[in-house]
């Protein structure tokens, strides 16, 4: 018996920003934080602007920075432990090298909204925090070019859609401020159980 030709994936390659991006209003959400950021131990502060070109929503041109952070420690951990799929544990050297840091804005900050219905409202879907660099980074060159001029963008945690996480702009990097909340393994040994309880991770 021969088998049957597998379907093909009906999905396309997600689109562009449309023509009419600049006049469309975006879908906005604000907050003055308190985000986190998990941040190696070598750097005595966590407000870093990468230009490197290769994070999700980096300017193509590295026209300008981004700050990756997590809306909770959660989101924060999975971002910076949970890309090896698979994996089912992280050692104690490796979580030694890095304090976790809470930041705050001294006002609110307007963030694109790239979850729920502000999707279909942009032209975009969910790809933009799950799928393709290439247009994720074409997409926030444009909402940084908007008219608007949005403090940064909101998504979803690709490792774990219940989180959220936000790329802050350098052009709000004035407004904020930061606490070294030490390392979690030393200062807060009951929070990593709970995060390494919910990613059913063991700690060697």
């Amino acid at each position: 018996m021969v088998n049957p030709t597998p379907p093909e994936d009906p999905l396309i390659p997600h689109p562009s920003p449309p023509p009419d991006f600049r006049t469309r209003e975006l879908p906005t959400i604000g907050s003055q934080g308190t985000w986190y950021r998990l941040n190696d131990i070598e750097f005595s502060s966590s407000l870093y602007f990468d230009r490197s070109g290769k994070g999700r929503f980096d300017s193509p041109a590295q026209g300008y920075g981004i700050l990756y952070v997590g809306a909770d420690v959660y989101a924060s951990w999975i971002e910076c432990y949970g890309r090896t799929h698979g994996a089912k544990g992280v050692s104690e050297v490796v979580l030694r090298q890095r304090n976790l840091f809470a930041i705050d804005s001294q006002s609110e900050l307007v963030f694109a909204d790239v979850t729920g219905n502000g999707l279909v409202k942009m032209g975009a879907d969910a790809r933009l925090s799950s799928g393709s660099y290439i247009a994720a980074r074409q997409w926030a060159q444009a909402i940084y070019d908007h008219p608007q001029a949005v403090d940064g963008i909101r998504y979803r945690s690709r490792h774990d859609d219940d989180r959220y996480c936000y790329g802050l702009f350098d052009r709000c990097g004035d407004r904020l401020k930061e606490q070294n909340l030490g390392n979690l393994l030393a200062s807060n040994p009951k929070l990593l159980a709970e995060i390494l309880e919910r990613y059913d991770y063991g700690l060697f």
